[in-house]
């Protein structure tokens, strides 16, 4: 969440519909802005053949159509996203508490927080309506999703309590949270690693290298989430994804040192 604090100190949040933040994400089809040329060709060639006339009229609206519902009306920019994603990621630190059933007064440092992706195609997007897992290339280069997991831990005098839950930007409404207690001689480790999925990416599928948190358990259970997405091999067309401010480095190192801390107390 440090990725723009600094440069959102001067943008207004603001609250955005669905339908906003899918005219953000969508890209205009390429078989509508075909259709649409089609259409004005056959227009104007065909200006004194009444068939033609008809049909460029007719492949000329659908086309426009098409291409208006996408880009018509208002819609964020890049830096109100971000900020509009920042307020949300903040929010759910209040939610976690509630749902975890915290002591605020128990709780002995920030919140831990890791932020990762789900993107079409990977098995976490089974989740999710196949129209909501998009993604963005900002004018400023830097690729943002339409759904961000954030994984949090707060750190407890005997225990670790985590929660995971995600910020959809086109359902709004829809969370899937998991709520998690850990005495700390249960955890193996907090470790990170690649695991190899699939992306749909402009309507082609590419295979791809994951890396992945994960938060190890004694029962073989694990808590996890993508946080960089490396094509595999060199296709032309498939891009590396990646968060800027996934924390991930920082959570690892806090978690590694307060589970030696801990253990090496006999907690």
């Amino acid at each position: 969440m440090q990725m723009a604090s600094q440069e959102q100190a001067h943008v207004p949040v603001r609250q955005f519909t669905e339908a906003e933040m899918k005219r953000y994400f969508s890209n205009i089809p390429r078989g509508a802005v075909v259709t649409a040329i089609i259409g004005a060709v056959l227009f104007i060639v065909g200006f004194n053949i009444q068939l033609f006339l008809l049909l460029g009229l007719v492949l000329l609206l659908i086309g426009s159509g098409i291409i208006a519902a996408k880009v018509v009306g208002s819609k964020p920019t890049d830096q109100e996203y971000d900020a509009w994603l920042v307020t949300q990621a903040q929010s759910l630190i209040s939610r976690a508490i509630n749902k975890l059933g915290l002591d605020p007064s128990q709780i002995t440092e920030q919140p831990l927080q890791i932020h990762g992706f789900v993107l079409s195609g990977m098995r976490d997007a089974m989740r999710y309506r196949a129209d909501e897992p998009c993604t963005k290339k900002g004018k400023d280069g830097i690729w943002r999703y339409s759904v961000n997991v954030y994984t949090f831990f707060f750190p407890e005098e005997h225990h670790l309590a985590a929660y995971v839950n995600d910020v959809n930007a086109l359902n709004q409404s829809a969370h899937n949270e998991m709520t998690a207690e850990y005495f700390y001689r249960d955890v193996v480790g907090a470790t990170t690693g690649d695991d190899q999925d699939t992306i749909m990416y402009k309507g082609k599928k590419y295979q791809y290298r994951i890396q992945r948190f994960a938060l190890r358990i004694t029962s073989g259970d694990s808590i996890g989430v993508s946080v960089n997405a490396m094509p595999m091999g060199n296709k032309q067309g498939s891009p590396v994804f990646t968060v800027l401010d996934s924390g991930i480095d920082q959570a690892i190192a806090r978690l590694r040192m307060l589970l030696r801390s801990k253990k090496q107390g006999g907690v």
